[in-house]
């Protein structure tokens, strides 16, 4: 499996379950969660149709989106077969099937960057053979719009669900496994987002780090209650006042992404930055220098 999937995969199999909060988002066939990730506090839409190639948005009215992706080792059946027995699930738990199209008839580049596709590694989608649906929950159930992505690589199978509405940090598995929770018991009360890389002298976030956060952006969603800061360090090279300015830059650079691609409250997260001012190695070497160009974060004491 990929290091770079945001959540840990988890190994197990599946079977249908929609309905109570307490049950989780699941699939009508044998399948890995390879990525889980949950939004909240945006506007989150959903596709219905499509007129003219252009896709039909619906404001789901919903304070959370669950989104998982699931993968099917050595899947031998075509993607239509799997969203057949999607279907069937749905319909045996009261769901109402709004719309379904494939990679003829859903449309181009507009459809796809409106259906909430995550991006490789971690969703795999064969522009010439996907299946897409989208579905109504019943009256009070938790789950009030969710939309199914299949697809197939040259082995695997993909299907990548989203959930809209209520309590969906309940269906998630993410509170269920060992996944990632903050150590801020060391001696320095932080932690270093370790592998979050920055181009030299720059601000800017290198792409293969991002999933680096999102671990933590999940626990910040599913704790919102919690507030951090985020500290940036810089090496030596330069002088001061320069350092100290792009350290708050590339710190302000990591709030930003958790804002916007992870969906978390702009109140939970503030920013500073103090340049070279605390290295954790020696500026003297290329290894040690690289170790000082970081991003720390402190949780916020709650305060009697």
């Amino acid at each position: 499996m990929s290091s770079k999937a945001i959540i840990a995969i988890l190994t197990f199999f599946v079977f249908p379950s929609l309905g109570s909060s307490q049950e989780k988002v699941t699939l009508p066939f044998v399948a890995e969660l390879r990525y889980e990730q949950l939004l909240a506090d945006d506007n989150f839409v959903a596709i219905i149709g499509t007129t003219n190639s252009t896709p039909k948005i619906l404001n789901t009215n919903s304070p959370m989106m669950l989104q998982q992706v699931w993968q099917i080792k050595q899947l031998k059946k075509p993607t239509g077969t799997l969203l057949n027995q999607i279907k069937t699930q749905l319909n045996e738990t009261n769901f109402k099937i709004l719309f379904e199209c494939s990679f003829k008839s859903c449309g181009g580049f507009d459809f796809r960057f409106n259906a909430n596709i995550i991006n490789e590694p971690d969703m795999h989608v064969d522009l010439g053979d996907y299946q897409f649906l989208t579905a109504k929950g019943p009256k009070n159930n938790d789950i009030n719009f969710i939309t199914y992505i299949i697809s197939k690589g040259a082995i695997d199978g993909f299907v990548q669900i989203n959930a809209f509405g209520e309590n969906l940090d309940q269906k998630s598995n993410l509170k269920n496994t060992k996944s990632w929770t903050p150590n801020f018991n060391d001696i320095k009360g932080s932690i270093i987002l370790k592998g979050l890389k920055f181009k030299t002298s720059s601000s800017e976030i290198l792409e293969a780090s991002i999933p680096i956060l999102s671990d933590l952006a999940n626990y910040l969603i599913l704790n919102n209650h919690e507030k951090i800061i985020l500290v940036g360090h810089t090496d030596a090279s330069g002088n001061l006042e320069s350092n100290i300015k792009l350290s708050k830059q590339r710190a302000k650079s990591v709030r930003k992404l958790f804002i916007t691609k992870f969906g978390v409250s702009p109140n939970q997260i503030s920013t500073n930055g103090i340049g070279f001012l605390a290295p954790i190695a020696s500026n003297e070497t290329k290894l040690g220098r690289e170790k000082n160009r970081r991003v720390e974060v402190i949780i916020m004491p709650k305060l009697n």
